[in-house]
């Protein structure tokens, strides 16, 4: 497997046509610093206040620090309830109308787009595996289109040690994928040769965001770190010259509770 640093491509959002090529081509964005830090902090710590109160941050340690308990859940009976908190956050869903992401998106798709309401929070234990995301193609969930993105970004600075992610360049060109069972967030990988592609990876700091088409084969890294949670968003848009889409995406994530809460 190649591996290679992330491609920056802030410098490109005054040239339209060499970022929609670069995203054509390559299949993701990458920019740093879009995104306001002071913004994402206050998320952020609004997310460590739910997790300090059903006791998975580290007994003593200090909100902002973000350390976390190796075991604070063991399933997904033990995480939903604390992630039905989470989606109650106005300031979480609204971070996914931020202009910032909206103008980028535009400026790459060439005209408006569409954003889903079908937002998610990533919690990410330290020392952990068995939950971390495998390859995958993001359209083999969410349906409907092809021609949806994904926006990721941690909030924190975020060194592939913490978890980060890591895109196989260009693998959009290829369709869609077989998948296969697979431990792991969604329980499904792709079926792809790894070692065909370009693997594209590194450190994110605060503020900096990746843009990538829903074929885009990507994963996530273990956070391999002792003692610190990983907190990170997926939005998803698609442009309205791409009208097809499913009801899911209009609801919140995990569907556990309607707009009304």
């Amino acid at each position: 497997m190649i591996e290679k640093p992330l491609v920056e491509s802030q410098d490109l959002l005054n040239q339209p046509g060499a970022l929609r090529q670069r995203l054509a081509e390559d299949g993701y964005i990458f920019m740093r610093g879009l995104l306001d830090r002071a913004r994402l902090l206050g998320l952020r710590m609004e997310i460590l206040e739910i997790c300090q109160k059903h006791g998975w941050l580290l007994p003593g340690s200090k909100l902002e620090e973000g350390k976390g308990r190796a075991d604070a859940y063991s399933g997904y009976f033990e995480f939903t309830p604390v992630y039905r908190e989470m989606q109650y956050l106005e300031n979480f869903h609204a971070l996914a109308h931020d202009p910032q992401i909206l103008k980028t998106l535009e400026t790459a798709l060439g005209g408006p787009v569409f954003p889903h309401a079908r937002n998610i929070a990533r919690i990410t234990l330290p020392g952990s595996s068995k939950m971390t995301t495998p390859s995958h193609q993001d359209y083999v969930f969410i349906q409907g289109s092809p021609e949806v993105y994904t926006v990721w970004f941690p909030l924190s600075d975020c060194p592939v040690a913490l978890g980060g992610l890591g895109l196989a360049r260009g693998s959009h060109h290829a369709g869609i994928f077989p998948t296969k069972e697979a431990e792991g967030t969604g329980g499904l990988c792709a079926d792809v040769d790894e070692s065909k592609y370009e693997w594209h990876k590194g450190d994110f700091f605060l503020g900096d965001v990746i843009m990538f088409h829903s074929l885009t084969v990507h994963k996530a890294y273990d956070n391999t770190t002792a003692d610190l949670l990983r907190l990170s968003c997926d939005f998803r848009y698609q442009p309205f010259s791409a009208p097809q889409v499913v009801w899911d995406s209009f609801r919140p994530h995990m569907q556990h509770h309607g707009w009304e809460n």
